[in-house]
């Protein structure tokens, strides 16, 4: 959208930023097995208001143990990998504890406005915390409709 001012015609971001909010909490990978999923929002019908994660952290209660977690827009397959060219995963961590190297990737071109999941993949058994920043945004018609299909849409 343009709009004229004195200055001339300036491109205007129609997404209007709300507040900030954070979910945190704790994932269990169970011993014996190497993934965990939780579903971390779910769809409340409201698709003009959509989120962005604007900052992910996840580390082990266990500071030795190693993991791969990846936020999704659906929940990701036992012996999934991270995979940047799948549109349906948007964030990643990965925890080397022997070595105490923390790694984070965010895709920062992502609204969410249905669900979102975290999943942790070849990961140690043990306790896991998380933190996400999120920023809420107004979306126009238009822009919700993309964001869906974004959301669905698989590479």
């Amino acid at each position: 959208m343009y709009v004229s001012c004195a200055q001339g015609n300036k491109e205007v971001d129609e997404m209007k930023a709300r507040r900030t909010r954070t979910l945190r909490g704790q994932l269990e990978v169970l011993g014996g097995a190497t993934t965990a999923r939780r579903n971390l929002i779910a769809a409340d019908g409201l698709i003009n208001y959509g989120l962005r994660i604007t900052n992910f952290q996840v580390w082990p209660v266990d500071p030795a143990n190693d993991f791969i977690s990846i936020l999704s827009y659906e929940t990701i397959p036992a012996g999934s990998q991270m995979n940047a060219s799948d549109n349906r995963q948007f964030g990643w961590t990965v925890g080397n504890g022997g070595d105490n190297v923390l790694t984070a990737f965010l895709d920062p071109d992502h609204i969410i406005n249905r669900d979102m999941f975290l999943s942790m993949v070849q990961t140690a058994p043990g306790v896991y915390n998380y933190l996400i920043e999120m920023q809420v945004y107004e979306l126009t018609d238009d822009e919700a409709i993309i964001s869906i299909i974004k959301e669905t849409s698989q590479s």
